[in-house]
C-alpha cells in the first residue's frame, strides 16, 4: 500500500471494492491496511500522489486519468483521522463519528447540587460567618447549571466533527423541547403531588385558598420563573426548572445556526451573549442604591424585585443556556475537516493556566476570597450578580471545555479529569436530580416552623441546634437514592413516556 500522503486510491471492480469499503476502513500509521480490506478489495491502485498532494478531506469525483481506465471504476479520497487514514467509497456519505461519553460532568452536577443545597439551608449547619458567607453565594453558582444544560443538550443533538445540527433529533423542535422537558417534569410532578398537603398547608396558612389554588397551577405549570416575588412557590428551589423548561422550547432554533458556525463565529457569539448578559447586570448595579459591594445572601436587599427579575426570569437563563451550547461547539469542532494538525493541537491544549484543576482553584477561590473580605469587614466593588456574568460563568465554560477536552485526549496524563470520572462520583451524579428535588420539601418539613410544629412540635433546629443538619443531608441523600430505582421502575417510565406523548400531541394539536 502507499504512503499515507496519497490522496486518491481506485478500485478496478466496484462492486466488490464498494462493499469493502464503503464501511470506513482505516489505515495504520505506517499505512498498511488491514488483512480483511486487503482481501476483499480486488485491484487497488494508487493515483495522482504527486499531482495532488494536497488533495481536499472528502468525496470526490474521479479525475479524468481515473476515468479512462473505465466508467465502472470508483474513486476514494483518503482522510486524514488523526494518526490514521480513513477511505471512503465515493458517493458513500462518511460514518458519523461517534461521541465518547462525558462522565466527569455526571460527577460535576453532583458537586454543583451539593453546594446549593447546602447554601439554602447553611443557617441551620453552622455559626461560623466565613461558611455562611462562602455557601451563601448560591446566585453566582446556580447559573452553572444552565450553562451544563446548554452544554449537554448540544452534544447530543449536533454532529462531531461537523458543522451540522442532527436535525434527526432536532425535528420537529416541538418535539425536540417536550422531549427534553419530558426529561425532568415527570419526577418534579411526582414530588410536587407527595407534597402537595404540605405545600398547600403552608401556603393557605399565610395567603388564604384562592391565592393557594393560583400558586398551585403557578407550580404545576411551570410558569413561576416569570414572576419576580412567587418564583420561589412551593417547592422553592423549582424556580430553576421553570426557567429551564422554557430555555428548552427555545434551544432548538439556535441549535442548527449555531452547529453551523465555525470557530470565529462561535467565539463571537459567547462574547456577543456574554455581553448581553453583563449589560444587564450592570443596569441592575447602577440602578439599586447599594446594589454594589453587596454579598446578596448575607443580608436584607434594598430591592428585592429587580434583584429576583435578575435571578430568576427565564429571558436571563436562556442567555446562559446558550453560551452552554456555545462552549461545546466549540470543543466539538476542534478536529472538523478544515482545521489543520497545528489548530487542532492548538485547539486541545489541556495544560498550563487552562488545565480543569487550575479552573477549579480559580472559582472556588473566587468565592472564598469573597467571604473572607465581607466576614473581614471588606466591602469589594462587585456583588453576586457581576461576579456571575463577568467571572464566574466564563471559567465555569471554560472548565466546562477543558474537562470534556481533557476526556478525549489520547495525551490525557490523568488529574482531576480522571479523578471526575471515577464510578463513585459518577454515581453521585447519578443522585443529583433526585437531591434537587428532595432536599427543599425536607428543609421545610423540618426547619419551616408553620409546618414543623405542626410535624413534631417545633422545628428540628429548636430541638438539636446545628446536631441535626447532618441527619437532614443522609435523610436527603438516602431519600434521593430511594428515587432513584423509582425512576428505573417500568411503569414509571411507561408513564413518562405516556405523559411525554400526550404533551406534545395536546402542544402541536
Amino acid at each position: 500500500m502507499a504512503p499515507v500522503s496519497a490522496s486518491r486510491v481506485c478500485s478496478r471492480n466496484a462492486s466488490a471494492s464498494v462493499k469493502s469499503v464503503a464501511a470506513p476502513r482505516q489505515l495504520g500509521v505506517s499505512g498498511k491496511a488491514s488483512a480483511s480490506a486487503s482481501a476483499s478489495a480486488s485491484r487497488v491502485c494508487v493515483s495522482h500522489a504527486r499531482a495532488h498532494p494536497r488533495c481536499e478531506v472528502g468525496v470526490g469525483k474521479a479525475t479524468g486519468d481515473v476515468q479512462r481506465r473505465g466508467e465502472s471504476q470508483r474513486c476514494y479520497v483518503a482522510k486524514p483521522n488523526g494518526s490514521a487514514v480513513v477511505m471512503v467509497a465515493a458517493g458513500v456519505p462518511p460514518a458519523k463519528a461517534k461521541k465518547p461519553r462525558l462522565p466527569a460532568l455526571d460527577a460535576l452536577r453532583f458537586f454543583l447540587i451539593a453546594y446549593i443545597a447546602t447554601g439554602h439551608f447553611v443557617a441551620f449547619a453552622t455559626p461560623d460567618k466565613f461558611l455562611l458567607a462562602f455557601f451563601s453565594q448560591i446566585n453566582v453558582v446556580v447559573g452553572a447549571f444552565f450553562v451544563i444544560s446548554g452544554y449537554v443538550a448540544a452534544y447530543t443533538s449536533t454532529e462531531l466533527n461537523a458543522y451540522e445540527a442532527t436535525m434527526s433529533r432536532l425535528e420537529p423542535a416541538l418535539k425536540w423541547s417536550v422531549a427534553r422537558v419530558m426529561g425532568f417534569y415527570p419526577l418534579f410532578l411526582l414530588i410536587q403531588v407527595v407534597f402537595t398537603p404540605m405545600f398547600a398547608f403552608a401556603d393557605m396558612t399565610y395567603n388564604g385558598l384562592k391565592a393557594t389554588l393560583l400558586h398551585a397551577l403557578m407550580t404545576f405549570t411551570l410558569v413561576q420563573a416569570w414572576f419576580p416575588m412567587k418564583a420561589e412557590l412551593w417547592n422553592a428551589p423549582t424556580w430553576f426548572l421553570s426557567a429551564l423548561a422554557f430555555s428548552m422550547f427555545v434551544l432548538p432554533y439556535a441549535l442548527k445556526p449555531l452547529a453551523e458556525m465555525k470557530k470565529v463565529g462561535l467565539k463571537k457569539a459567547f462574547l456577543a451573549l456574554t455581553v448581553i448578559s453583563c449589560i444587564a447586570k450592570l443596569a441592575y448595579t447602577y440602578d439599586v442604591p447599594g446594589a454594589l459591594g453587596l454579598l446578596e445572601g448575607m443580608g436584607k436587599h434594598p430591592n428585592l424585585v429587580f434583584f429576583n427579575v435578575m435571578r430568576f426570569n427565564p429571558f436571563y437563563a436562556v442567555l446562559e443556556v446558550l453560551m452552554g451550547a456555545v462552549a461545546c461547539r466549540l470543543v466539538m469542532t476542534d478536529n472538523a475537516p478544515d482545521r489543520t494538525m497545528e489548530q487542532r493541537k492548538e485547539d486541545g491544549a489541556v495544560g498550563a493556566l487552562t488545565a480543569p484543576f487550575t479552573l477549579a482553584v480559580a472559582m472556588v477561590g473566587l468565592l472564598a476570597a469573597r467571604a473572607f473580605a465581607f466576614v473581614n469587614g471588606v466591602t469589594l466593588p462587585v456583588n453576586d450578580m457581576i461576579v456571575r456574568g463577568f467571572v464566574f460563568i466564563p471559567l465555569w465554560c471554560l472548565f466546562l471545555m477543558q474537562v470534556h477536552r481533557a476526556t478525549v485526549s489520547s495525551e490525557s496524563n490523568g488529574g482531576l479529569t480522571e479523578i471526575l470520572a471515577k464510578p463513585f462520583l459518577v454515581f453521585l451524579g447519578g443522585l443529583s436530580f433526585p437531591l434537587y428535588l428532595l432536599h427543599g420539601p425536607l428543609g421545610q418539613l423540618f426547619y419551616k416552623k408553620v409546618i414543623a410544629k405542626q410535624m413534631f412540635g417545633a422545628t428540628m433546629a429548636s430541638y438539636f441546634g446545628y446536631k441535626f443538619f447532618p441527619v437532614y443531608v443522609g435523610i436527603t441523600v438516602l431519600c434521593s437514592y430511594y428515587l432513584t430505582k423509582v425512576m428505573a421502575f417500568a411503569p414509571f417510565q411507561n408513564a413518562c413516556k405516556a405523559l411525554g406523548e400526550s404533551t406534545y400531541k395536546l402542544l402541536s394539536a
